[in-house]
């Protein structure tokens, strides 16, 4: 357990003073202007009483002291010798602690400039990224004891206490026999070392704040980067090969008519709303938990980001998708009963479609389709164990729906917001029941 050393500043007020415990913000304490001098306060280990000691009156040494005390007595509270190496005082020289303390902070302006629409701006995501990031490696130096920044980037010239190639190289170990493997929608497994090489690029821009090149650069040549080329993290070339090949060849699986229906006849009003309106519009989940009612313009749906959410589309994916007179019908029909409840409530009606019952994106659409098709079994439906229920299946459907009656590939791909028509092919079907019209056109060259 880590002893909690707190840091007192005698701060004048009127002819006398008082005393303030500074505070805490992204890891690092926060100096006061007007400090005369600085105490620590803490529960001494051995006696356990509580104690307060001068520390001083520069900043930065109170800081450094509070610091060795903490580590003093946490080696008291487990038993071993007050002996941990030291932590000194230089100017030049920063702890690992106060540079993710710096680089934190600045993401403040960064998240301003994401709302503005500025390039320079930082999403909420990558911001829970990189703070995710600093804050495991933060812990991960500490409990190396490892203090402080590396003075140099130089190949090979950082010392042992400070962040060198060794507690890097460390640090990947440790991530690939503790980090948590995470799993796609359809309970797959993903890369684990797709996620080390994330942390490490993290690192990277973390480092690059602080002017520190945290693997060379295989252009400049110039003997900069804490680790050599061959020692960063890299993604599985070999798996990522094998998974690309598997989806080329791979069959594409959608849900059958009669699955449908079957959804749809064991469904409410309102869960086969959500069931038609995936179906026939071919949104991915968070696409549907965020679109809004004035996003429907006439007959078509458009699809934007949704920055009073926190949400923007995936690969900037902003389009436009026709909706048929059925379905507006029936939106139209959700609408009224939307605004009959909120009436009857007394609260404001939605702008959400297709909202949570706080009225916010429902994230857990997934779960009403779970919902759905567990009813339609328990009616009597024989589900095939090895048909899939997921979100993402109806995009697939949609894609394979849309292609048999239109042929156009290219209009497809408009629709679902591919880059790519190669990635539109991944979510066609193969017509396994030809109609009769193209049987005969094909074999029409060889007569009766």
């Amino acid at each position: 357990m880590e002893a909690t050393v707190a840091i007192l500043a005698r701060i004048p007020k009127g002819e006398g003073y008082r005393l303030a415990t500074l505070e805490k913000k992204r890891g690092s304490f926060i100096k006061p202007e007007d400090a005369l001098c600085y105490y620590l306060r803490y529960t001494d280990a051995t006696t356990k009483k509580r104690v307060t000691v001068p520390a001083g009156e520069d900043f930065n040494a109170t800081v450094v002291k509070a610091l060795n005390v903490g580590n003093n007595q946490s080696a008291i509270r487990n038993g071993q010798e007050p002996g941990a190496p030291q932590v000194t005082t230089k100017a030049e020289r920063l702890t690992i602690r106060d540079a993710i303390g710096q680089w934190l902070a600045s993401f403040e302006g960064r998240l301003e400039k994401y709302y503005g629409k500025d390039d320079n701006g930082l999403s909420p995501a990558s911001i829970a990224a990189y703070t995710k990031t600093a804050e495991d490696f933060l812990e991960f130096c500490e409990r190396l004891g490892v203090v402080w920044m590396p003075r140099t980037d130089r190949t090979g010239e950082q010392s042992a206490e400070e962040v060198n190639a060794d507690v890097l190289t460390r640090y990947q170990s440790d991530l690939r026999k503790n980090l948590k493997v995470k799993h796609n929608q359809c309970g797959e497994a993903k890369d684990r070392q797709g996620s080390i090489n994330a942390r490490f690029r993290n690192l990277a821009v973390f480092f690059t704040y602080h002017n520190l090149l945290i693997c060379e650069s295989p252009k400049a040549r110039d003997g900069r980067g804490i680790l050599r080329r061959n020692e960063m993290p890299r993604a599985n070339k070999a798996k990522k090969l094998r998974e690309a090949k598997a989806k080329l060849t791979q069959t594409v699986i959608i849900y059958s008519d009669a699955e449908i229906n079957a959804m749809l006849a064991a469904a409410t009003k309102d869960e086969a709303d959500l069931i038609k309106f995936l179906l026939e519009t071919g949104v991915r989940d968070k696409e549907a938990a965020h679109v809004e009612w004035d996003d429907i313009d006439g007959n078509y749906l458009h699809l934007k980001d949704k920055v009073k959410y926190d949400w923007r589309l995936k690969d900037k994916e902003i389009r436009s998708i026709p909706l048929n007179s059925k379905l507006i019908a029936r939106l139209k029909a959700r609408r009224l009963r939307q605004e009959t409840q909120a009436k009857e409530d007394g609260r404001d009606v939605p702008s959400l479609i297709f909202p949570n019952s706080l009225n916010r994106p429902n994230l857990a659409l997934d779960e009403t389709i779970q919902r759905v098709v567990a009813k339609a079994r328990k009616a009597g439906f024989e589900w095939n164990p090895r048909s899939e229920v997921t979100m993402h299946k109806f995009r697939k459907t949609f894609a394979t729906k849309m292609y048999r009656a239109t042929k156009d590939i290219k209009q497809v791909r408009d629709w679902l917001g591919h880059s790519d028509i190669a990635t539109t092919e991944l979510y066609v079907a193969a017509d396994t029941h030809p109609d009769a019209k193209a049987l005969e056109l094909a074999f029409a060259a060889f007569g009766d």
